[in-house]
């Protein structure tokens, strides 16, 4: 670890919970566990400049944001050597922790904000990330729309309707979508499934699951086309 990220070095050792990690089925190598640190430290770091997380949030880091991420790998999981696209990938979340524990997956993040985007690339330099890409600039234009990915991911993108539109003409035919409980939750989820025949989008599966038994009630979609 570099000496700049070394002030916040003691804040991310108390927020990383191995046994919240075991809990969940993972054992982090100590090559993985020096990634979340680093990780961490990088979040810490650039918070105030590009607003990652709120402020509130950062005691909680770990379980609320990273932890949250493993979601779609723990519960729907991810083929062999996929490619995958992240919509707005802010702090890194979900695609960042995911790929720590899959180093066989390929990511492109999408995002438009600068100053996010230059943190992103921050995390690749640190974290020494393979097969990830960063992208500045609105998804749609990536590769002209043309690249068409296994799976496509958004964590607190907009509502389901929003996500849904933009990743589906991004999404191989046999591919899927994951994302997470939004405010509207329930009347979405309505919308996607009384326009599945016009909008060309259904749901696969929905996932409730909890975090440490602390934060209850959340849930993970996964969404499919149907044309």
């Amino acid at each position: 670890m570099d000496a700049v990220m070394k002030p916040f070095l003691g804040r991310a050792k108390e927020a990383y919970e191995l046994k919240v990690l075991e809990r969940l089925g993972l054992t982090p190598e100590m090559d993985q566990r020096e990634q979340i640190l680093n990780y961490i430290c990088l979040l810490y770091k650039w918070n105030d400049a590009a607003g990652l997380i709120s402020k509130n949030d950062e005691p909680t880091v770990f379980l609320r944001h990273f932890c949250d991420s493993l979601q779609p790998l723990l519960l729907f999981g991810f083929k062999k050597n996929a490619v995958i696209l992240d919509i707005g990938a802010g702090g890194g979340f979900p695609s960042i922790p995911i790929r720590i524990f899959r180093p066989d997956l390929s990511f492109v993040l999408a995002e438009s904000n600068r100053k996010k985007a230059t943190f992103l690339k921050e995390v690749n330099k640190h974290l020494q990330l393979e097969n990830v890409e960063v992208f500045n600039g609105k998804v749609e234009r990536y590769e002209g729309g043309e690249k068409k990915f296994d799976y496509v991911i958004s964590r607190g993108f907009g509502s389901l309707q929003k996500f849904s539109q933009l990743a589906k003409p991004l999404v191989k035919p046999d591919g899927s979508m994951y994302t997470f409980k939004t405010k509207k939750f329930t009347s979405e989820l309505d919308f996607i499934t009384n326009n599945k025949q016009t909008d060309g989008i259904k749901i696969r599966e929905i996932a409730e699951y909890d975090l440490g038994n602390q934060i209850l009630g959340l849930n993970l979609v996964s969404l499919e086309t149907c044309e």
